[in-house]
């Protein structure tokens, strides 16, 4: 069977797959859809590609072990990436079912659809033609990101210029870019290092109790920087081991630089679940200076709110953000709850409105400078009003 024949039977399959979602109709069968029949249906089409395609593709492993490598640490850079803005941004609780039976249904809801979807872009790209491998690989991308999309919205995407800013900018290139570099991998490890970077992330999205709180556009441009700069990176090392005589290279896979990143991502998520008893925080102005700088990192441990005294600094939260200033004077009222008088050191006035209990948010434990600029300059980067939410750090 000629090669091209492959790709597109493939592509016919795929879409006949996925064509209720395509067309809206999923929702004529309710919860069946995506507990049942979608599930089902994808495992139908990866045992075909098993039976009638599992001879036709031979996938050359000379760069596997560079580019499984350098996708296991763009997974971990991107969840490196994720949580820094979950400090930034807030965490959030989880939606999903964390029972076991929740976390099992859903795992079947998207296991058999994510395995299928790399099996057969496997088969796909690895069975095209190679003189014109760019225009397959683009095709197989386009076609992957056609079916992630609900068709039969089309008309809400583009009735004002707006939605269609926000369907490409949201929806379109993020998926797009990462389908090219679902793809581009494939080509060049098989099918393993593509199932790991998509399924991590959403493996976390079902067990993790808490996750960063983070808008479309700031996910949007995470899903697309990370595969673009991995994509730029390993096409980098293949060129540059195709330059080197292969009898003198010897290949350095960094393992103890992977593991050191593996804790470094570790240690970020057990700081945001709040699994440590200190928590970090940036800080985002020079209203605490000389004793706080704009670019530090504070860590807050909790404390008896009836135990704060004076020239403590506090953090507490306000209209969604917080602030971090010191203790001026501690007021008790007659119903036994206090409330504190605070103030910036770097400020000329006391804050404006007293500190109440529900707002106070833990003591300042540890001060560490500046290894927090790289966080406050990604949120300026992702966040042109972020200087509009520290007024009273800002002694305005």
């Amino acid at each position: 069977m000629r090669k091209s024949y492959v790709v597109l039977i493939l592509s016919i399959l795929i879409i006949s797959t996925s064509i209720f979602e395509l067309t809206g109709y999923s929702v004529n069968f309710g919860s069946v859809y995506p507990y049942l029949i979608k599930p089902l249906t994808w495992i139908i089409l990866g045992i075909i590609i098993f039976i009638f395609f599992r001879n036709t593709v031979l996938i050359s492993r000379k760069y596997k072990k560079e580019v499984d490598f350098n996708v296991i640490i763009s997974t971990l850079i991107y969840f490196m990436i994720y949580f820094i803005l979950g400090y930034i941004k807030g965490f959030a609780h989880n939606p999903y079912d964390r029972s076991l039976s929740g976390i099992i249904i859903n795992l079947w809801t998207f296991l058999p659809v994510l395995f299928v979807k790399e099996y057969a872009r496997y088969f796909m790209i690895n069975n095209c033609n190679k003189k014109r491998i760019f225009f397959w690989a683009l095709y197989i991308s386009l076609l992957f990101t056609f079916i992630e999309l609900n068709v039969f919205k089309f008309d809400t995407y583009f009735e004002s210029s707006l939605s269609t800013v926000e369907f490409f900018m949201q929806t379109f290139i993020p998926k797009l870019i990462v389908n090219l570099y679902l793809t581009y991998v494939s080509y060049f490890a098989g099918i393993g290092s593509p199932i790991i970077y998509a399924l991590v992330p959403q493996l976390a999205l079902y067990i993790l109790p808490i996750l960063p709180d983070l808008d479309w556009a700031t996910v949007s441009i995470l899903d697309a920087t990370i595969p673009f700069f991995s994509y730029i990176y390993i096409n980098y090392k293949i060129n540059l081991i195709d330059r080197m005589n292969r009898a003198n290279y010897e290949k350095t896979i960094g393992i103890k630089g992977m593991l050191a990143m593996v804790l470094m991502v570790v240690i970020m998520m057990c700081f945001g679940l709040g699994i440590f008893p200190v928590k970090p925080l940036v800080i985002a102005s020079n209203s605490m200076a000389p004793k706080i700088h704009r670019g530090d990192i504070v860590l807050i441990v909790d404390k008896d709110v009836n135990k704060v005294k004076e020239n403590d600094i506090i953090r507490y939260q306000m209209d969604g953000y917080y602030v971090v200033h010191r203790v001026q004077r501690v007021i008790k009222g007659k119903d036994g709850k206090v409330q504190f008088i605070t103030k910036g050191d770097n400020n000329n006035d006391v804050d404006i409105f007293p500190v109440k209990e529900n707002q106070f948010a833990g003591v300042v434990k540890l001060n560490i400078p500046l290894i927090g600029y790289p966080t406050l300059i990604l949120n300026e980067l992702l966040n042109s009003n972020a200087g509009d939410n520290v007024k009273v750090e800002k002694g305005n």
